[in-house]
């Protein structure tokens, strides 16, 4: 895989709070990325979209908002999604690769509040 976040899982408080995590790459070129949240309502994140260098990695920080953890024990849990594609050097763009439909992969982190 071209992109790993670090720490895999992430939880917050149920009254709100700010975690940072790392984007990295494990990739030989330069990679456009986009963020997605399962639950928008609860979580915002920065940036949304950006680019990650060969081999080096950006800071991702999420906001989780006050309000009530969801029910673990069912089916549905809120994650983040991190789309990535392969751009080329001088891109300055990092939408632009998704709205032509650039994706190659994603990694899921899944978040939890307790």
């Amino acid at each position: 895989m071209a992109l790993n976040i670090d720490p895999a899982e992430t939880s917050f408080p149920a009254a709100g709070g700010n975690v940072t995590v790392k984007i990295v790459s494990t990739a030989e070129s330069k990679l456009a990325f986009k963020v997605k949240t399962s639950n928008n309502e609860c979580y915002r994140v920065k940036p949304v979209f950006g680019f990650i260098e060969p081999k080096a990695d950006a800071p991702l920080e999420i906001m989780r908002m006050a309000g009530p953890p969801k029910d673990y024990s069912q089916s549905v849990q809120d994650k983040l999604v991190v789309q990535w594609a392969e751009v080329p050097p001088e891109e300055t763009d990092p939408k632009a690769s998704f709205a032509a439909q650039a994706q190659q992969g994603e990694v899921i982190l899944p978040l939890k509040a307790a």
